[in-house]
């Protein structure tokens, strides 16, 4: 498994540099020193968590530059600390937690299993009790090959592979390829025969 060593090492010596701005602007608006270590810290797991799926990383990149600028405005003299500014940073755990929180449901819900095929009751005259049946594949479901995406699903599915250990989530192939779930789900099912 290839790893990308300056890609991993670029990203904690911003983390690590973009955290003492942060921890220095929690203590300016009345954090103590151990609640102000937990802004950085937030954010950065955010961050973490943004960057490996894939989402929300414009907005957490916004965070972390208005969270550095206003900490050198506030070290500088150049914004004094206000109800607005302690509110909007008493306001970053509650955000971070709220978004991490949706980063890991999106996460858990595209690593499910696939479910089995449903089982439909039918009920026919001459028969009792009913006879049961699976629900019949759509023609869609039949020829995944089909699929013109399936060939370029097979080497995003091998490059995440590669860097994750893990096989292409549903999530994954919409954004990337930005096409809905069923036709994820089918593109997902071909893969794996």
């Amino acid at each position: 498994m290839k790893r990308d060593y300056l890609g991993w090492a670029a990203l904690v010596a911003a983390l690590i540099g973009t955290a003492s701005a942060e921890y220095s602007l929690a203590r300016a608006v009345g954090f103590g020193t151990v609640l102000a270590g937990c802004v950085p810290a937030a954010l950065d797991i955010y961050a973490l968590r943004a960057f490996r799926t894939g989402r929300d990383v414009a907005a957490v990149v916004v965070a972390l530059i208005a969270v550095n600028a206003a900490a050198h405005l506030v070290a500088s003299g150049q914004l004094p600390v206000s109800v607005p500014l302690i509110v909007a940073v008493s306001a970053i755990a509650p955000l971070v937690l709220w978004r991490v929180h949706a980063l890991s449901k999106a996460v858990n819900v595209s690593e499910k299993p696939q479910e089995a095929p449903k089982v439909v009751r039918e009920s026919r005259e001459s028969e009792k009790p009913a006879e049961r049946r699976t629900e019949i594949p759509s023609a869609a479901s039949k020829a995944p090959d089909a699929d013109p995406l399936l060939s370029d699903a097979r080497k995003l599915d091998e490059e995440i592979r590669t860097r994750t250990g893990k096989p292409v989530s549903l999530r994954q192939m919409q954004s990337h390829f930005r096409i809905g779930q069923a036709r994820a789900q089918r593109i997902r099912a071909a893969l794996a025969t």
